[in-house]
């Protein structure tokens, strides 16, 4: 069973909970609040299915039925949802989804398939106009991957709660906060994120940390997302289709950040990448037609870890991804010693973000240390010089 389809299992059994508790409940005396939550169950669903922060911005809102056609998604690029979304019709061109899409289109379809048979949680919607889809009479707070489901399969209504326009720092933490617990959300999105709510807050006089609070994350972590934005926007996009995480790109991360791979060859990596995830989704799709027993992980992640990038870059440093010839080898302690330097140098820093953490004596040897170890990269940059 798929994780949605659990969770959409679980959240409609909370749902008849609530009602069975509301049908045999005693009828509210005269001097009761009618809107209290005691007296509203639709209420205590809505906190578990938006969050208490959503939910408090929607409470005494009712549900309405909304024509698909007047609701639209935030364009505007200083607006628009941290997701990694396309268009309806992006997704499908002349009746064909493009490969690249193949995956994310499914995936939607079946969303779409059981929004048709049941809609468990309404999107939340705020008045607004859409330049790109001029029918539009709604823009989308929270739901834009239900209504891209709802147009993929012909829905024409869709159950929305409308809410006043939110308040722009406001709106960009509540998306975070309601993408951050899916699975697919990767992290080039959360790195937007960061980057898109820190411009809002003041730009780059803005600490990192001040930004990293407001989305409940550390600052260790905030600095690893960032690094991310150190590919070009258009491989930065490639990343999030293929759901790529941090943890996954380290060895290229560190490579560019150190300038050892060109923005050509971290393009011809990605490639490569894509190329991999594509073979997976294929032997993925024929083993599930197959009804094997077989565990499948998702297309999208099988087969690409951190030890195959690390092998792709080094193979570009190699000239091998660009065609040129194939050099000398080079002895095995040199692979080696890279990848140490690449792990050590994640390590400082993020050692260096918590030196403050250490005691006097703890932090008089750890220097002792680092200045062994400098005199030794010295002695060895030296020899690397001279050879």
């Amino acid at each position: 069973m798929s994780k949605r389809r659990a969770d959409d299992q679980q959240a409609q059994a909370i749902k008849e909970r609530l009602a069975l508790r509301a049908r045999n409940a005693p009828a509210p005396a005269p001097n009761e609040a009618s809107g209290s939550p005691e007296a509203e169950p639709s209420a205590q669903a809505r906190q578990h299915f938006l969050g208490p922060k959503l939910a408090s911005l929607v409470a005494g809102r009712n549900l309405e039925q909304l024509p698909v056609a007047h609701i639209a998604p935030e364009l505007r690029p200083d607006l628009r949802q941290p997701r990694m979304l396309p268009l309806p019709d992006q997704l499908v061109v002349k009746g064909e989804t493009p490969p690249e899409y193949e995956e994310l289109v499914a995936e939607l379809r079946d969303l779409g398939a059981s929004l048709r048979e049941r809609q468990i949680q309404p999107i939340v919607v705020y008045p607004g106009t859409s330049a790109e889809l001029p029918e539009a009479r709604y823009l989308i707070l929270i739901g834009q991957r239900r209504w891209t489901a709802a147009q993929l399969v012909g829905l024409p209504q869709l159950e929305a709660i409308v809410i006043d326009p939110p308040d722009p720092l406001e709106r960009i933490t509540l998306q975070f906060a309601e993408n951050e617990a899916r699975e697919s959300f990767s992290d080039i999105e959360r790195a937007w994120t960061l980057q898109h709510l820190r411009e809002r807050m003041g730009g780059e006089q803005v600490a990192v940390h001040e930004v990293a609070t407001k989305l409940k994350l550390k600052r260790s972590r905030a600095y690893q997302l960032l690094r991310m934005l150190a590919f070009p926007p258009e491989q930065q996009q490639m990343v999030a289709l293929l759901r790529l995480q941090e943890r996954q790109l380290l060895p290229l991360l560190d490579a560019l950040h150190q300038g050892q791979v060109s923005s050509a060859q971290s393009a011809k990596i990605l490639q490569r990448l894509r190329d991999i995830a594509a073979e997976r989704a294929l032997s993925s799709r024929q083993l599930a037609e197959e009804e094997t027993t077989r565990s499948v992980e998702s297309p999208r992640r099988s087969g690409i870890d951190a030890a195959t990038v690390a092998r792709l870059v080094a193979r570009a440093n190699n000239s091998e991804l660009l065609g040129g010839a194939p050099q000398a080898p080079n002895p095995r302690w040199y692979q080696s010693l890279l990848d140490d330097c690449s792990s050590f140098s994640r390590k400082l820093r993020r050692a260096s973000e918590r030196a403050n953490e250490l005691d006097a004596q703890a932090s008089a040897e750890l220097r002792r240390r680092l200045e062994e170890l400098q005199h030794q990269a010295q002695l060895l940059h030296e020899a690397l010089e001279d050879a």
